[in-house]
This record gives C-alpha cells, structure tokens and sequence, in this order.
C-alpha cells in the first residue's frame, strides 16, 4: 500500500467513491434496460394499454432534444434458422432474431442480408423463380425482412408492471394511425391545439380486442374516447425519461449477431446450390461491421449451442424462441406439429446451456415454459413452471397430453406489402397464414437445379 493511501482516512477513501447522480442515472438506465418487456397479449380479450411519448434527450448542458417525434420507432426483423448440433452432437435448430444491420449502425453502406438478396438476384437474375424466392417472406423461404414499428406502453390494467414494449406490424400500425388521425381531427375542430390523442400526457387510451377463429387470430383497435383521457403521473415520466430510449432497446447488433447471419447465409448458399458468400461484395461488407461493433464486444456465435455470448444474448435468444412459437400460432400449429417439436428441443437447449433451473415435465407445453423463462430472468424465480423431480430426460420428451389452444405474445402482423417511403398498403386486422416463418429454406422443399 502507497504512502499516499495509508495517510488516507476511511473517510476519505470511501468519500472519494461515492455514486454520483450520474453514475446512478446510468445504472438504472442499464437495469431498466434488462428488464424491459414486450407486452404478450396471450389470450383472447380486450386489453386496454397505455400508449407513451418518445421522450426527449438532455445532453450535459442541460439542451433537450427529440431526435423523432410521435411515439414509436421503426424495426426490421427476421428469424434466421440455422442448423448445429446440441452438446450430444445430435443435429438441431437454432433460432436467432436480428434486425436490419443499418438501424443499429446508420453510417453504414449496405446490410449484409439485403446486400445478399441483391448480390444474389444479380448473379442469378435468368432464373426468376430463384430471385422470387429469395426475395420473398421468411414463410417461403425467403429472405424478406418483417417490418414492425415498437413503442413503449401501460398495461392499464397492470400499471404496476411498469413500461412495456407494445410490437405492431407495419399494417398494424398503420390502421392505429388511421383511426388517430381520424379522432384528431375531430379534437382540432373543437380545439386547434389539440395534443396526440393516443400519446401526450393527457391521451386516450387503446383498446386492443384479440380473437381466434378458424385458428386465425385477429386484432381489433379501438380508441377509447368514453372512459376519458388517462394523465401520466410525475412518476410516470421520470420513469419514461429514466428508461432507456427505444432505439437503444430494439436496435441490437452485436458480434453474436453478425457471426449467426454469416453461418446462416452460408448454410442458405449450399441449401440452394448457389455461391454469394464468397464474393468480394460481402466480404466488404462483413469487414466495415466488424469495424462499427464496440471494441468490448466479446460475444461470439457458435454451432455447438456453447456460445460465448457476453451475457447479451439471453434476452435475443427468449425474443426468437417468442418469435418461433409465435409463428407456429399464426400457421395453426400446435407442439405435437413438427414445428412444435424443433421449439421445445431449442427451449430445453436454452434452459440447459443458460443452466436454468427449470425442470421440464410432459404436461408442460412450449407456452409454459417460454412463460417460466422469461419469468426466471425477470424475477429470478420461476412461476409458471411446473417441477417434477426424478423425471428422466426420455419422459420429459415424452408428449403423451393434448396441449390446449396456444396463443400469441405479441400482437405481430406479416406484412405482405412493402413499407416503401411511407406508402404502405391498406391495413388490415386479420393475420394471414402464409407468413412470418422462420427465415430458413423449407426441409421438404426440393433442391433447385445445381448452378455451376
């Protein structure tokens, strides 16, 4: 110990490392980031939510700025399936989400999965029925983003819970912004000044009305004008300006990322007989990522299912089991479907590779345990799970009891329509089955002709 440290007082010492305000906002900006949630509209029902403001940005001057008005940001997401094999070596499915590469880093020239389609219907373009393919949803095997506009809310019913991330289609969110024009307009008649009437501080709040018929699930959006208008609390606000900003949350591109969709096009390459990835273009590209990643990112994608993730990806992985099951409930498929079968075998790798103590029984059904889960991270308990002691590995794979109805987390729309400049196609409520799969070419699809 230094001279200077022993003529320290404890006083001193501890004096000298005390948390500062600073220190303290950026903390709970951290946590608050790990806990946030997406809204899981589960069941059947109306759920009555709280649409919130994007809040602004004070910088150390104390200058506020609003980067983007309103009160929702855009994503571009898509599911990529990729082939490995489990700890047994047993071949398996894994399940990455990433979003559009351009989002996370905006000085950035092409991203790699756009610049592949592109790259690959220039190379291929005789052939149009490839090109179509390529360029098609993830349903058909294509490579289409899922464009999705993301939000922070209230459950009104569960305000306790704090902010939650309400997830629209594009669709989705474009007949909510029909209906608020609408009302508006109406306001501004009475009153020019009239705020938002679904996100200022005195606003509206949203009705969402899900319902199942035909296995189809639809979604009905009503502005609730006749409870009256819902005040955010002081409370409220500090919490909002608390919280991470949005783009922080759902913009998330890391080394784990970029690694899972280089495996993942390369495995799209040889399950088509065609050669991308090897050309200069992508290789370009694959290099300007590595150089925008943050120095510190150590995380690394593997097809063992050992990934060394950094911690981060915890959270990515529940998000594209989510969004796995999700699809399987818009296609209506259940866990005895084959389907069903590659998501529990993906949520018992995650439960055993995160060393979850969570214990996988036959009367468990898939929704059960993504429930369990996410409740594990985000409490450090286990509620929804149910515990059977002694059961072997061989039983718990057993699926011997007819699951019930499973339902969707998230009100998730496909669009079939690009979002093109602002200029999408008419909304609609109900789902359309051919859409939102896994980005991955079908098993049971014949192989094209080999291109040498």
């Amino acid at each position: 110990m230094s001279t200077e440290i022993k003529q320290m007082s404890a006083f001193d010492i501890f004096s000298a490392s005390q948390e500062t305000l600073d220190d303290a906002k950026r903390k709970s900006s951290e946590e608050s980031r790990k806990q946030t949630k997406y809204l899981r509209l589960s069941q059947d029902g109306t759920y009555a939510v709280r649409i919130l403001p994007l809040a602004p940005i004070m910088d150390a001057e104390g200058n506020v700025t609003l980067p983007r008005k309103g009160y929702e940001y855009p994503v571009k997401e898509l599911i990529l399936k990729i082939k490995g094999k489990d700890k047994k070596g047993k071949e398996t499915q894994m399940f990455v989400n990433v979003c559009n590469a351009k989002y996370r880093f905006q000085n950035l020239e092409n991203d790699l999965i756009d610049l592949y389609v592109s790259l690959a219907c220039q190379q291929y373009a005789d052939d149009e029925a490839l090109c179509k393919k390529i360029k098609g949803t993830s349903f058909n095997g294509g490579l289409k983003y899922d464009s999705k506009r993301c939000m922070y809310v209230f459950d009104i019913d569960k305000r306790g819970d704090g902010l939650q991330i309400l997830q629209l289609s594009f669709s989705q969110y474009k007949e909510l912004e029909e209906r608020k024009i609408k009302l508006w307009e109406k306001l501004c008649k009475k009153d020019p000044k009239a705020l938002c009437p679904i996100s200022s501080i005195n606003a509206f709040p949203l009705e969402i009305t899900r319902s199942t018929e035909n296995k189809k699930t639809n979604y009905a959006f009503n502005i609730d004008t006749v409870s009256g208008e819902d005040e955010l609390t002081e409370e409220e606000l500090q919490m909002l300006l608390d919280a991470p900003r949005l783009p922080d949350t759902i913009y998330r591109y890391s080394r784990y990322h970029l690694e899972a969709t280089i495996e993942f096009l390369k495995q799209y390459d040889e399950a088509l007989d065609i050669n991308v990835m090897e050309s200069k273009e992508i290789a370009d590209c694959i290099e300007q990522i590595k150089t925008l990643l943050p120095a510190d990112d150590t995380s690394h994608f593997s097809l063992t299912g050992s990934q060394d993730n950094g911690g981060s990806e915890n959270g990515n992985g529940l998000n594209s089991l989510w969004a796995m099951y999700d699809a399987m409930e818009e296609k209506g498929l259940d866990d005895k479907s084959d389907e069903g079968a590659e998501l529990r075998a993906s949520i018992r790798e995650f439960i055993e590779d995160n060393n979850l103590d969570i214990t996988i029984t036959r009367r468990d059904s898939n929704l059960d345990l993504l429930n369990a889960i996410e409740d594990l991270y985000e409490t450090g308990e286990v509620k929804g799970g149910k515990k059977v002691d002694g059961e072997s590995d061989s039983e718990s794979e057993k699926e011997t009891e007819e699951a019930p109805a499973r339902r969707s987390r998230r009100v998730e729309e496909p669009e079939d329509e690009d979002e093109n400049d602002g200029e999408p196609a008419s909304p609609r409520s109900t789902r359309n089955d051919d859409t939102n799969e896994p980005a991955a070419p079908s098993r049971r699809a014949a192989r094209p002709q080999r291109r040498r």
